[in-house]
């Protein structure tokens, strides 16, 4: 589905850079793409995934190459994000299986991979791709489940947020990896993939993006 730019949004402003962020989210068949300034030029992808709730991919650009360049982008992006076909199902349903425990309210207490007790809180763990290295082993309080793949200005890293015992393990990270890559949305190093491998599966879920959200801050040039 080719990007159409409501005329309503037709504001023009002065920046040093112009920025476009798109946001597919896979699990509804939607997308929104915003348009701002950016004091730097820069370029970072990221996959979320929620297990049972959502997929989304974000793509934020920002540029001065010329007045167009971020509507250039997000053009060009909306496209090859719209041609990628993943099986949502399967990879938020083994993801549930890995890293989901419903847990009652009598029984709140929870263990992470350093013995760290969290009580009312999950686990969590952040790789670092580029190092091969694992920190932010702990608790956290007030969030869920979920998986986080960054790639952009920083370190490529793998964040795994999750509450079952000792979840936050090497183990449960090389499954999520393992996982990630089978479903096409990440190398086999955990990293995110510039866009589809040549074969895809036939039980693919092919995502038809029937509707989108357009959210209009403004082109600045």
């Amino acid at each position: 589905m080719p990007l159409s730019i409501p005329t309503s949004c037709q504001q023009r402003g002065r920046a040093k850079n112009c920025q476009a962020e798109i946001i597919f989210y896979y699990n509804d068949q939607t997308y929104v793409v915003k348009f701002s300034r950016s004091p730097v030029s820069h370029y970072y992808r990221s996959l979320h995934i929620i297990p049972s709730s959502v997929l989304s991919y974000t793509a934020e650009y920002s540029c001065s190459d010329n007045d167009n360049c971020a509507i250039d982008f997000a053009s060009k992006k909306v496209l090859d994000l719209s041609n990628r076909t993943y099986n949502i199902g399967s990879v938020t349903y083994q993801l549930s299986n890995l890293l989901l425990e419903h847990r009652p309210p009598s029984d709140p207490e929870l263990r992470c991979y350093n013995n760290e007790e969290c009580v009312k809180g999950v686990c969590q763990t952040l790789y670092n791709i580029r190092t091969s290295t694992m920190s932010g082993n702990g608790c956290l309080k007030n969030t869920t489940a979920q998986v986080l793949v960054l790639d952009g200005s920083f370190d490529p890293s793998l964040t795994i947020v999750c509450n079952r015992t000792r979840c936050n393990s090497p183990e449960t990270y090389n499954k999520v990896k393992e996982i990630l890559f089978r479903h096409n949305l990440t190398d086999i190093n955990g990293q995110l993939n510039g866009g589809q491998k040549s074969c895809v599966s036939v039980f693919l879920l092919i995502v038809m993006f029937n509707s989108f959200v357009f959210l209009c801050n403004g082109f600045f040039f």
